[in-house]
């Protein structure tokens, strides 16, 4: 799990699925808004519906593995200033970690473009 001052609180996914811009990648789709201050690091939410299970066991687990990979590849590495918000597609249940890990990756890259370009 990420550190809680990682993570976004109620208000701002609101704020962020209502204004933000999106984008999909194999596994995901990712919804972002820039945050002001350009030094500020990234802050993550994901939401698995119970669309994708009905078991909070499958949702919970996913959500874990989503946010290992989170903590792992890009919190230690980039300065994305960014509030990203994280919805599963019904696929990412049935992959594995290094799927999950390289779909992190891919929606990584793709903010960094987006902060550079």
């Amino acid at each position: 799990m990420i550190p809680r001052s990682f993570r976004l609180n109620r208000s701002d996914i609101e704020w962020v699925l209502k204004k933000g811009e999106s984008f999909a990648v194999d596994l995901f789709i990712v919804k972002f808004l820039k945050e002001k201050l350009q030094d500020s690091s990234p802050h993550f939410s994901v939401i698995v519906s119970a669309k994708l299970s009905a078991k909070a066991v499958e949702r919970n687990r996913l959500r874990r593995k989503i946010f290992e990979a989170i903590r792992l590849n890009i919190l230690n590495q980039n300065k994305l200033p960014f509030k990203i918000v994280i919805i599963p597609k019904k696929k990412a249940l049935k992959s594995d970690y290094q799927d999950l890990e390289k779909s992190t990756k891919d929606f990584a890259q793709m903010l960094t473009k987006k902060l550079n370009g």
